[in-house]
């Protein structure tokens, strides 16, 4: 009877380290990207951010909001904010045929940018691209254990200028109390924040594959990240995304 009982307990445990591992690691695939460049600075970037966070939980879109950092000169710095988010921006400029960049800014698929607080005009962009094939069309496979993540592309007909796998580490939510600048005494959850990206590497004739150890991942604190394949124009800038996966909830 004891050893019975001893199985029993054994079994039990199994299944609650199984049902504990099976929250970890959601994985789904977008069919539209939007990156918004915000700041907290920014009096004009509440509505835009609020946007962004209504398509934060509708998994054919992948919202990102990369926090800038020329504001940080007029009164607050933004805590998110990066140089590196900024040059993102003005190499899309460069894309776009822009001459200047700004708050908010959406990007949409990495093909056409509109205000980021222009909630109709994303709509409108996201609907168009998905009716003429310009959403994300390729898809990227992410494999998941406890040791790793195994991300595979093997799809001929993104082989065209050999796109780029990245990945995009972010948090799903973080709350801000911003005591100066032009949104002081305002708090405001921040949703989808990117903090670090990754370059995996490109694709050679459509093909990539990419182990990456989970606890490296897990160790930089960030609770999501995003794989996309992007294409790179003639100029070197950022072209078009044409696949896209996310993981959350992946853990500490």
């Amino acid at each position: 009877m004891k050893n019975a009982q001893i199985r029993i307990l054994a079994i039990a445990a199994l299944l609650s380290l199984a049902l504990a591992n099976s929250t970890f690691a959601q994985t789904y695939s977008p069919k539209a990207v939007i990156e918004l460049f915000t700041s907290q600075g920014c009096s004009s970037c509440p509505p835009a951010d609020e946007i962004l966070a209504g398509y934060t939980d509708n998994k054919d879109v992948l919202a990102l909001a990369w926090h800038v950092d020329y504001w940080n000169y007029l009164g607050w710095k933004d805590t998110f904010s990066s140089a590196k988010f900024t040059q993102r921006q003005r190499r899309y400029a460069t894309t776009l045929r822009e001459r200047q960049i700004y708050t908010p800014q959406a990007i949409i698929n990495g093909r056409d940018h509109v205000v980021g607080s222009r909630g109709q005009e994303i709509k409108g962009l996201i609907e168009g691209f998905a009716k003429t094939g310009k959403d994300l069309f390729v898809p990227i496979n992410v494999t998941i254990t406890d040791q790793q993540m195994q991300i595979r592309v093997n799809e001929k007909s993104a082989s065209k200028n050999d796109p780029t796998l990245y990945m995009i580490y972010f948090n799903k939510a973080r709350k801000v109390d911003i005591k100066r600048g032009e949104n002081r005494g305002k708090t405001i959850v921040y949703r989808n924040i990117v903090r670090e990206t990754q370059m995996l590497g490109m694709l050679k004739g459509g093909v990539i594959s990419v182990d990456l150890p989970l606890s490296e991942i897990k160790r930089g604190g960030y609770d999501s990240c995003a794989i996309l394949l992007q294409e790179t124009t003639a100029d070197g800038t950022p072209g078009a995304i044409i696949g896209a996966t996310v993981i959350e909830n992946l853990g500490s």
